[in-house]
């Protein structure tokens, strides 16, 4: 099996250090292409290409893996993968991660068996607790939007050794960025909410840059907060 060259560590902190993973399908490759040039020129070394449940999304992605050639220190993952035949696939095809909306032991066992990070949904504390079992490092708290940063922080405070990102219905206003982060977010997952559908037809690059920038700087400025209450509160 081909390996991505990317050890789970390294993609995770890659998520650390971004705070954010952007999410996109399109049909034009294209577009794909595009999403990925100008995250990547604002900044962002981590994206995630979202499955369609076909093998036409297999031949996009493994285009796309070759064009980021060119992007040195891009990860580049696949998400809403089902099942463990798609996985071995997108792995094949360079996949840095792979992203789950389920919680299957045949798709944990080919990621930890290659060693690439596997993220799968989670929606209650039991099945946090399976994933960590499956050997999971990296959880998606899915539907962020319906679980809540209350959710978050609480899976955070009880399972220490695991890392968690939002998933779902996730707006890109400083309240909602700077709440979810608060609550322990290792990354959060923005999808709709960075590129937007009247963006992408009007082809209005200058809009989603501005987005990306915005939440990179909203991550950055919040994470710098924390440093210093922590070293405030270590001086108290």
């Amino acid at each position: 099996m081909q390996h991505s060259g990317a050890e789970p560590k390294e993609v995770i902190n890659c998520m650390k250090s971004i705070g954010f993973i952007p999410v996109f399908y399109h049909a034009d490759a294209n577009m794909i292409l595009q999403m990925i040039k100008i995250a990547y020129g604002c900044g962002a070394r981590i994206f995630e290409f979202l499955h369609q449940r076909d093998n036409r999304g297999l031949r996009i992605f493994s285009w796309l893996a070759e064009q980021a050639g060119d992007m040195p220190g891009l990860m580049l993952g696949a998400g809403t993968v089902l099942d463990s035949v798609m996985t071995e696939r997108y792995i094949q095809a360079g996949a840095h991660f792979i992203g789950s909306p389920f919680l299957r032991k045949d798709m944990a066992d080919v990621c930890n068996h290659a060693n690439i990070l596997w993220m799968p949904g989670c929606s209650t504390q039991a099945d946090i607790l399976q994933a960590h079992a499956l050997k999971a490092k990296v959880v998606m708290v899915l539907p962020g939007n319906i679980l809540g940063p209350d959710f978050l922080r609480k899976a955070v405070n009880e399972f220490s050794t695991l890392s968690f990102v939002p998933s779902g219905g996730i707006d890109i206003s400083e309240n909602s960025l700077r709440t979810w982060m608060n609550a322990g977010a290792l990354s959060v997952r923005l999808g709709d909410s960075l590129f937007e559908r009247e963006s992408l037809v009007i082809k209005d690059w200058t809009r989603i840059e501005n987005n990306i920038h915005g939440v990179m700087h909203t991550i950055q400025k919040v994470k710098s907060q924390g440093r210093k209450n922590s070293t405030l509160n270590s001086l108290l």
